[in-house]
């Protein structure tokens, strides 16, 4: 038996909401996070604070203020960048003092990244369970009759 115990090499690891890539929110959550987020209010860190803590440049900013929906926009656009990941969206919005979008969005966050997983793993499972082997296969050639 292995030091890890039974079964420690069959369990992946259990990952956690830093580990989790942008493309995880799904649309909803998305909407969502741009109802929060597109209003601008002097009270509160709209889509633009954001954008800058997400070092976003001047001109860039400029741009997507001038999109339908800016906030939609920035997540697109972030999600390409590294270091961009479903936790450090949350440690933004908590360092931005955003706790009213955490505490209403923070369970859909969960639920939409967890799902997320289990689709890609579902996925991986199923790529590498589906591959053609050429020794399970047979082949079917049609006899053709003179």
């Amino acid at each position: 038996m292995a030091a890890g115990g039974f079964g420690a090499e069959s369990a992946p690891p259990k990952p956690s909401k830093s580990s989790l890539p942008l493309a995880a929110l799904n649309m909803r959550v998305r909407r969502r996070l741009s109802l929060f987020l597109n209003v601008k209010t002097q009270v509160a860190a709209d889509w633009i604070t954001l954008a800058e803590a997400m070092d976003f440049e001047y001109l860039e900013i400029r741009q997507l203020e001038a999109r339908p929906d800016p906030t939609g926009s920035l997540l697109e656009a972030w999600q390409g960048r590294p270091g961009a990941s479903v936790g450090r969206l949350l440690e933004l919005l908590a360092t931005l003092g955003r706790e009213d979008v955490l505490l209403e969005l923070g369970p859909s966050i969960g639920a939409a990244g967890w799902w997320w997983l289990s689709q890609m793993s579902t996925c991986r499972a199923r790529s590498v369970t589906s591959r053609p082997s050429l020794r399970s296969a047979s082949l079917q050639v049609p006899i053709r009759s003179a």
